[in-house]
């Protein structure tokens, strides 16, 4: 969130008793309420399309991802068509394995992940890569020594 959505929309969704300090950063993330949503029991139609929607895709890019055409994505998120059972690991994939943000795949949860070898950095590599975190985030500029 940025604080453009605190000045567009005012306390909307904020804590009652939240003040900015503009000292801290991070005082901005506790401020926000968290929406209340449970997808496990929404339908499994809805869960595809707020899923697709939450990660950035348009129905044609799930489409590529689950290898349907976006006309039948969009019959399957209305209910109008179940899920056909040759691509039900494919959507089984997408839905609790894959990781999008912004329409783009970040990670991929599949159980080997915890089993997958982690690359030791010593504190110049570790700085390094926090630092290319942290430098696209104009919150957080400096906060890397």
């Amino acid at each position: 969130m940025d604080m453009s959505d605190l000045d567009k929309y005012g306390e909307f969704g904020f804590r009652k008793d939240y003040k900015h300090d503009p000292n801290d950063c991070t005082s901005i993330y506790s401020a926000r309420r968290s929406v209340i949503i449970n997808m496990d029991y929404l339908p499994l139609h809805h869960q595809i399309k707020t899923k697709r929607i939450h990660d950035g895709l348009s129905q044609e890019q799930l489409g590529k991802i689950v290898r349907l055409h976006p006309s039948t994505i969009s019959l399957i998120e209305t209910g109008q068509l179940l899920i056909m059972k040759n691509r039900y690991k494919e959507f089984e994939k997408y839905l609790y394995e894959d990781w999008y943000s912004d329409g783009k795949l970040i990670d991929s949860f599949t159980e080997d992940y915890h089993n997958r070898p982690m690359k030791e950095m010593d504190i110049e590599e570790q700085r390094a890569y926090w630092k290319s975190i942290t430098d696209d985030d104009p919150d957080l500029w400096g906060t890397i020594l």
